[in-house]
């Protein structure tokens, strides 16, 4: 039987906020483990990035996370590290319901990667389907695609 290699995805800030929560048994958290672990290829853009440091770094979040400032700009730094970072050559416009998220959308089709998010739905009302791109929860892409347990 051969295993099923595990495409790159790119994480939505929803994704990365539960899991830098570090929640044991936390789906997120497990999907982000993979991706710092390199089990799971990341891809990024700037803006992305960008989102993460501005979203990890609002004091709501920091109480949430219990991650200190320096810790948070460590985790996104760790992320632009092990990032394929692509550069959007053609930005799609979906007809998602939040503007905002066609940054992942753009990243993903340069990336040829699977948006990770809580928020699914939001994307799979768009033409994204027809055109063969995917958003999974982080229960469904990791149904798909087993990542190690994280500790």
């Amino acid at each position: 039987m051969t295993e099923k290699q595990t495409p790159p995805i790119v994480l939505d800030t929803n994704v990365l906020v539960a899991g830098a929560c570090r929640r044991a048994g936390s789906l997120a958290y497990r999907v982000l483990m993979g991706v710092l672990r390199g089990q799971v290829p990341l891809v990024l853009t700037p803006g992305i990035a960008l989102e993460y440091q501005d979203v990890l770094l609002r004091p709501r979040v920091l109480a949430l996370t219990g991650l200190s400032p320096a810790e948070s700009l460590d985790l996104v730094t760790d992320l632009i590290g092990l990032a394929q970072r692509v550069n959007v050559s053609f930005q799609w416009r979906p007809n998602l319901r939040d503007e905002a998220d066609n940054k992942f959308v753009d990243a993903a089709v340069e990336g040829a990667a699977i948006i990770v998010t809580y928020n699914a739905a939001d994307f799979r009302d768009a033409d994204l389907p027809r055109y063969g791109w995917a958003a999974m929860t982080p229960q469904e892409f990791l149904s798909r695609y087993p990542v190690e347990e994280a500790y």
